[in-house]
């Protein structure tokens, strides 16, 4: 875990912070320099097809528009609606190599 948390601060200037609620020796989230949790990185036993990064989330706008341009490309969506607990909606999907991507769009 250290490599993986050493390798997003010095390359990316990102900055590793325990996960809310969670061991820190075994789930760090790193953040940008806007306070964005962008990566979240744990020592979990992997599913097949992950490494130790669990999943990868960003910052979005345009809900409608990327929810209608994933699944024409034929991705299998899952949605969450947390408008009214953090005002955020939320679209999962998994990159091709098998991440998990995490999209988040705040107000929308």
């Amino acid at each position: 875990m250290s490599e993986t948390l050493s390798f997003f601060e010095d390359m990316f200037d990102m900055r590793a912070e325990a996960a809310p609620g969670q061991d820190p020796a075994k789930n760090s989230w790193l953040f940008d320099q806007a306070g964005n949790a962008l990566v979240h990185v744990n020592l979990r036993k992997p599913s097949e097809g992950q490494g130790p990064i669990h999943h990868a989330a960003f910052a979005c706008q345009g809900y409608e528009a990327m929810r209608e341009r994933l699944s024409t490309a034929g991705h299998k969506l899952t949605e969450l609606d947390n408008r009214k607990v953090n005002g955020v909606r939320q679209i999962f999907l998994h990159s091709p190599e098998g991440a998990l991507i995490e999209l988040n769009f705040r107000g929308e």
